[in-house]
């Protein structure tokens, strides 16, 4: 269920967990008990002397409360952000896309497929590149090129407009995940996997099943499902794989196998090592047959995923270790090397080191500012900071991050 709670400029985790438990009429202690901590913990949280910093903790919570995580960190807030209202404004048309499989009433001639394929690999590099402003109003008109193809083409053609459906459904559904939309994400991902029932190959049933697991991660009581979706996926399809685009998404499904793992209290480490395994094979693996490609899949984004599994172990003395070991210029794309400095800047925070966390987070802004600036966990970090950090702190750096974030004390 869904509940709307007061909104204010300066709202926390811990602040909505406060609104909604009195609602319900729950003591503090009732709901330390449901979880598993004290009421004086409870308490910690709801006064903002501890940010709701892991999403084990935020799930646990309003899984508790009987809302959805959106209700507890105000997800939709995101949507009024200028730099990503291009986006928003698009999904409308994307909705419109998938329900009717482009069989809308045609103003143009479809791009050619060579068109269309070209398209695709842009709108790949752009999800990659976290530039969800610029990507959102291409989705709608390659999806219904896109349909519209699959249905008018045979042969050779026609497998081809599947393969780039295939690519762009993959696309669509990363895009509207990440920026808070994850049913017609699924709706998405499900075609993705219809697509590849056309084209053969592992890739797009891969690329459908991670799209799957990172929704149902991101669901309260859904953690077990989406470890079964990534790990029944990747032993299905291993024996087939040989391709360098079918080794790349393998080895994410085993990537978020870890991360599912770790938050699950588990040990990651098998996925990881097998994810690093599949690492070493690309550079013999044969071509690709398809155009779906996910070329942020190497050694460096492994280690990448050790430091963020270990983040939800809450090792944030491990993070830092790994973090040393990792240059960020290896990494691949501009989210990844955000996702970096976040993992770098919550394990500082946890340590209580805020000018340090800062120095990271702001780092983060900067290699993918439309990606932090969406983050759940940034906007709560940065909150704690502003009602912890020393004065000198909160007025310069930290407070205007905190303003673009939308973490602005009231």
């Amino acid at each position: 269920m869904s509940e709307q709670v007061d909104q204010d400029e300066g709202r926390y985790v811990g602040q909505q967990v406060r609104v909604i438990r009195a609602r319900r009429g729950i003591s503090q202690k009732v709901l330390g008990d449901r979880i598993g901590l004290s009421r004086g913990a409870i308490a910690k949280y709801e006064n903002g002397e501890r940010p709701v910093d892991s999403r084990k903790l935020l799930h646990a919570l309003a899984q508790a409360l009987d809302v959805n995580v959106a209700d507890l960190t105000g997800h939709d807030q995101d949507r009024l952000d200028r730099s990503v209202i291009g986006f928003h404004a698009a999904v409308p048309d994307i909705e419109t896309a998938i329900w009717t499989e482009g069989n809308a009433t045609p103003t143009l001639q479809p791009r050619s497929l060579t068109e269309l394929a070209a398209a695709a690999r842009q709108a790949m590099q752009l999800r990659i590149a976290c530039d969800y402003a610029s990507l959102g109003p291409m989705l709608a008109p390659m999806l219904t090129d896109c349909y519209r193809h699959t249905r008018e083409t045979s042969g050779a053609e026609q497998e081809t407009a599947w393969d780039v459906l295939a690519t762009v459904a993959h696309t669509t559904a990363a895009a509207l995940k990440a920026r808070g939309y994850p049913a017609l994400s699924w709706t998405a991902a499900q075609e993705a996997d219809r697509a590849a029932e056309h084209i053969g190959g592992t890739a797009a049933f891969a690329s459908a099943a991670f799209n799957r697991s990172q929704v149902l991660f991101a669901r309260p009581g859904s953690w077990t499902s989406a470890l079964d979706c990534a790990v029944t996926t990747a032993e299905r399809l291993d024996s087939d794989v040989r391709t360098l685009g079918e080794i790349e998404t393998l080895g994410m499904l085993h990537l978020q196998a870890s991360l599912v793992t770790a938050a699950l209290g588990g040990d990651p480490g098998a996925h990881l090592d097998e994810a690093a395994g599949q690492a070493r094979r690309l550079a013999s693996a044969e071509p690709s047959r398809s155009i779906l490609r996910n070329p942020t899949f190497g050694s460096a984004n492994v280690e990448l995923w050790r430091m963020s599994s270990a983040m939800e172990r809450r090792e944030p003395g491990d993070v830092l270790q790994l973090a040393a070991r990792l240059d960020p210029e290896q990494l691949p794309a501009a989210g990844r090397k955000a996702q970096y400095f976040v993992e770098i800047g919550r394990a500082y925070a946890v340590k209580r080191d805020y000018r340090a966390s800062l120095n990271a987070l702001l780092r983060a802004e900067h290699a993918a500012p439309q990606h932090v600036r969406g983050m759940n966990i940034v906007r709560e970090l940065v909150g704690h900071m502003m009602r912890r950090a020393r004065r000198d702190l909160t007025t310069g750096d930290l407070g205007r991050l905190a303003h673009r974030v939308g973490a602005s004390p009231a």
